[in-house]
């Protein structure tokens, strides 16, 4: 028994020290890193604000797509697609959609036209940090209802007011965190998509930049609290708490102004191509706002 003792402690002592000099190596080998000591922040840099801002004007400047296409290269991408290259510049900082419909990072793919599908594999990949929802009410017999898919009556009234500011959403979601937050959007349930940037590095200058491919947001901005717009540009309009639902000169839009007045066009829009200011088809998308803030490996 002695002689077994005597074999096994140099054998014991080998082995401690081997499991001491273990986590040194671990720390200096990037590929023994757990994928869960990953650090996401849904902070982003002013960088990576350049980055989709000039991707949204150079995206809006392009000609429309042909109508015997569903996509050619060289034209303006289309809702969900501009809102996927976006997201490829900001997350991964380049994109190969301008010149093609697919991503490099598979998380961007396949989602065809549902915006909450890819929202959904963004949260499932820890590209979204959190998720919110603003409904609509409507008058119905002189009382405000909410609009709400489990009652069928609601869904067939207009959206006539928000049932909650979702520029206090946005506030709420940030607290007193400082600098800039992008949210991914889905307006009127999916009807549309857009990228909404939060900046809010001075709790007393707060802004929102609202980025699509439309000719609806011209490229406006504030320079020493001066609204600025340059003529012919578009894709990243400047937002505020509270202003005007339509462009007015010298005033910045209010973000749910103009968030009321997006979901009326688009729950009354009959998809034709020259429909006339009046002409409402009452109720072609359900008014309901989703909003998703995103975050990136820091």
């Amino acid at each position: 028994m002695k002689l077994h003792v005597l074999v096994l402690c140099p054998v014991i002592v080998a082995v401690l020290s081997g499991s001491m000099l273990a986590p040194k190596q671990a720390a200096t080998n990037p590929a023994a890193l757990n994928k869960d000591s990953i650090q996401y922040t849904a902070l982003f840099s002013i960088d990576d604000v350049e980055r989709i801002k000039q991707f949204f004007l150079a995206n809006t400047a392009l000609p429309e797509q042909p109508k015997d296409s569903n996509w050619r290269p060289g034209f303006r991408h289309k809702c969900i697609n501009t809102v996927r290259a976006g997201l490829d510049y900001l997350i991964f900082g380049e994109s190969s959609i301008p010149d093609s419909l697919y991503s490099r990072h598979t998380v961007l793919n396949g989602h065809e036209n549902d915006i909450t599908a890819l929202a959904k594999k963004l949260h499932d990949s820890h590209y979204i940090r959190s998720y919110d929802t603003v409904r609509f009410l409507s008058l119905r017999k002189d009382e405000w209802v909410p609009i709400t898919k489990a009652d069928p009556v609601s869904r067939g009234l207009p959206p006539m007011a928000l049932e909650k500011s979702l520029w206090n959403t946005l506030l709420r979601r940030v607290g007193k965190e400082r600098g800039f937050s992008v949210f991914l959007l889905s307006v009127c349930d999916g009807y549309h998509a857009a990228l909404l940037t939060l900046d809010h590095r001075n709790p007393a200058e707060i802004k929102a930049y609202w980025a699509d491919q439309t000719h609806r947001h011209p490229l406006r901005y504030f320079v020493n609290n001066k609204l600025e717009e340059v003529p012919d540009k578009y894709g990243w309009e400047v937002m505020q708490a509270n202003g005007p639902a339509k462009h007015t000169v010298g005033l910045a839009r209010g973000l749910d102004e103009y968030m009321l007045l997006a979901n009326q066009q688009f729950w009354c829009d009959c998809g034709r191509p020259n429909q006339k200011p009046g002409d409402c088809c009452s109720g072609n998308c359900f008014p309901f706002i989703q909003i998703w803030r995103l975050q990136k490996v820091r």
